[in-house]
């Protein structure tokens, strides 16, 4: 079931017949004239609408030919991901075919191409594919200097910038499609068909035609947060100096807040001193970050780095605000559970960052999608 035909030789496409009557008269024509043919095997074509309301073609009789054939779903989501590509520059195509270098055939569902630029395939997969299917599909693109994204009805697919792939549902009440970007919590390799649903494992949800649009227009990110600009929030304790017994505060955690400048994407957790310790020259960045006087203000003293008789040697650590006493790292988890957020400061994370900290691959490496236009 197509959406291209061939009339008198031309391609013609059913999505740009929007008129019912226009529709209709065709029907009649190729009926007296048999003038349609199919693109696959050159037989003669029967018009129809499916009841999801898709006009598309269809083979008069089948025959020998091995074209497989669609759902009404994927045929509907092809015609939305068309109507997503012709609102920007971009020339849409469907069922596109072509061959690599080598030979290897190749057929895309839509095809979007803009001179000067790389052209762009979007593969809607309602059926079952393995992973290894999708990699063997996407090396053929790749290979012909194309890009690629799937679109997959399934829950578990990988989530990687080498194979941009996303789970696509359909609501049946209003006929729309969305597309599901995963969260940190999700893994394709350990989701359970049964929790596939959850909210927890989707951080946005697209309409389809509009993440078509936004990702041909630069909206669609892979690890945004690596080399942006956002808040670091400082989060601090109240404790009692060991030496001058006066009430100081410590700051217990630090959170580069990427929610914050790029919503639905994952924040990154951290503390002073994994900072020093898998940062390289990590302890005069983040001196440089948190200055003595924000420090102050906020009743925490300078952080620094100090000698500590009972570790045995110096490390980069909080100290009293009233006599810069060292405050041992060992007493933070004593106060952590009243911390609160003392105040924030804008900082760049650079993307050397993400892997010297060991934050999770998920927190940084996940796809996010600009919603805000």
């Amino acid at each position: 079931m197509p959406l291209k035909c061939l009339h008198n030789g031309e391609e013609i496409f059913a999505f740009n017949i929007t008129d019912d009557a226009e529709w209709k008269q065709l029907k009649i024509l190729n009926a007296a004239q048999k003038c349609l043919k199919m693109c696959c095997c050159s037989s003669t074509v029967v018009l129809r609408t499916s009841h999801l309301g898709t006009k598309h073609f269809a083979h008069s009789r089948r025959g020998e030919c091995t074209t497989a054939p669609e759902s009404v779903e994927h045929l509907l989501a092809k015609t939305t991901i068309v109507s997503g590509i012709r609102r920007t520059p971009w020339i849409a195509k469907v069922e596109q075919n072509g061959k690599t270098p080598s030979g290897d055939e190749w057929v895309a569902d839509v095809m979007a191409s803009l001179p000067g630029k790389k052209s762009a395939v979007f593969e809607v997969q309602w059926s079952r594919q393995t992973e290894h299917e999708t990699r063997e599909r996407q090396a053929r693109y790749e290979v012909a200097g194309i890009r690629s994204m799937w679109f997959f009805r399934q829950h578990d697919f990988p989530v990687e910038k080498e194979v941009p792939a996303f789970r696509l549902c359909f609501n049946e009440k209003s006929k729309t499609f969305h597309v599901l970007i995963p969260s940190p919590f999700y893994s394709g390799h350990w989701i359970r068909h049964e929790d596939k649903d959850e909210p927890r494992y989707w951080q946005q949800s697209v309409e389809l035609s509009r993440f078509v649009e936004g990702s041909l227009m630069g909206r669609l990110h892979f690890a945004p947060a690596l080399n942006k600009r956002m808040p670091l929030e400082v989060f601090a304790a109240s404790t009692t100096c060991w030496r001058c017994h006066r009430k100081t505060r410590i700051i217990t955690s630090l959170v580069f807040t990427a929610n914050k400048v790029l919503p639905g994407c994952p924040d990154i957790n951290t503390s002073i001193y994994s900072f020093e310790e898998l940062i390289s020259d990590g302890a005069s960045i983040l001196m440089a970050m948190l200055p003595v006087d924000i420090l102050k203000q906020h009743g925490i003293g300078k952080v620094k780095p100090r000698y500590s008789k009972t570790v045995g040697s110096t490390y980069l650590s909080n100290g009293c605000v009233h006599c810069d006493a060292l405050q041992g790292r060992h007493f933070d988890h004593d106060v952590a559970y009243d911390e609160e957020m003392a105040f924030s400061v804008e900082v760049f994370f650079d993307e050397t960052w993400a892997s010297q900290l060991h934050v999770s691959r998920n927190d940084i490496y996940r796809w996010w999608f600009d919603d805000s236009f």
